[in-house]
């Protein structure tokens, strides 16, 4: 039989407890900021939506639903959310993420391959891009189209052929950030839900790390019965407004876009 030295297994248990120790620690104490939203406005929103994708264009909001048979791409009245527009998918189709580029909307599939191409002005469909893996959120900074797939990677893609060009890890501390799901771009930062989870994150796509966390929690309570996941963030670059909703919730909320000035580390 084997024996083992006391003294080398004090070491052994000291080190294990050690190493984990700050792995756990480096998940819940980043030290990034974590900031409440503050609510300025708020607006009906179809709470049969199962919101994949959201954003902002001249004046309307722009949404995909998902689930199939029930898959669509809407124009919508912010103030009113009366829906001006709405083409529906094929029941085979499962619809997640858009985006606005170049007088397109692009709009993502979750198992399908395929980021449909419409006309931004009639919604006309004018085609597809053929991609691999999971489509899940969608967003552009004029030069890139940022993609997730419920990874902790966004993918950067060319807007003309949606051919991959780099591949982002999101971190916050030494944790990698996972279930990334609806992106908006806003002054040079990716804002993305994080499915099942009442957080934003706010991520620096030159390195992945996430800069700061929007805590949206206490809009859930007013999203109506039926609210399910957080999922959709649009941004009114002109107006600067930002908006928020979710799967199911019967509004959608105008919150403040947060700074880092003064703000505290409190995660």
């Amino acid at each position: 039989m084997t024996k083992y030295h006391p003294i080398l297994i004090l070491f052994t248990t000291i080190f294990i407890l050690h190493f984990f120790g700050v792995k756990s620690y480096a998940r819940k104490k980043t030290g990034t900021p974590v900031i409440a939203c503050k609510l300025l406005n708020q607006f009906p929103h179809d709470d049969s939506a199962f919101t994949q994708g959201f954003f902002y264009h001249n004046g309307y909001l722009y949404e995909s639903t998902g689930r199939h048979g029930r898959s669509s791409l809407r124009k919508v009245e912010p103030e009113s959310s009366i829906v001006r527009t709405v083409v529906k998918n094929d029941k085979k189709i499962f619809s997640e993420g858009i985006c606005y580029w170049n007088k397109k909307i692009y709009q993502l599939t979750w198992r399908s391959g395929k980021c449909f191409i419409y006309d931004s002005a009639s919604l006309a469909r004018k085609g597809f891009f053929k991609y691999k893996g999971q489509g899940w959120g969608l967003t552009t900074d004029g030069l890139f189209i940022y993609q997730s797939n419920g990874s902790s990677v966004i993918t950067f893609r060319d807007p003309y052929d949606f051919a991959r060009i780099k591949r982002l890890r999101v971190t916050d501390g030494l944790a990698n950030i996972h279930r990334l799901n609806e992106l908006e771009y806003i002054n040079g930062l990716i804002f993305s839900n994080i499915w099942k989870k009442d957080r934003i994150a706010a991520i620096d796509p030159k390195n992945g790390k996430v800069k700061f966390w929007l805590d949206i929690s206490s809009l859930r309570p007013l999203a109506g019965d039926k609210a399910e996941a957080a999922n959709g963030i649009a941004w009114d670059a002109a107006g600067k407004r930002l908006f928020v909703t979710g799967k199911f919730w019967n509004k959608v909320f105008e919150i403040e876009l947060p700074t880092l000035e003064n703000q505290p580390a409190t995660n």
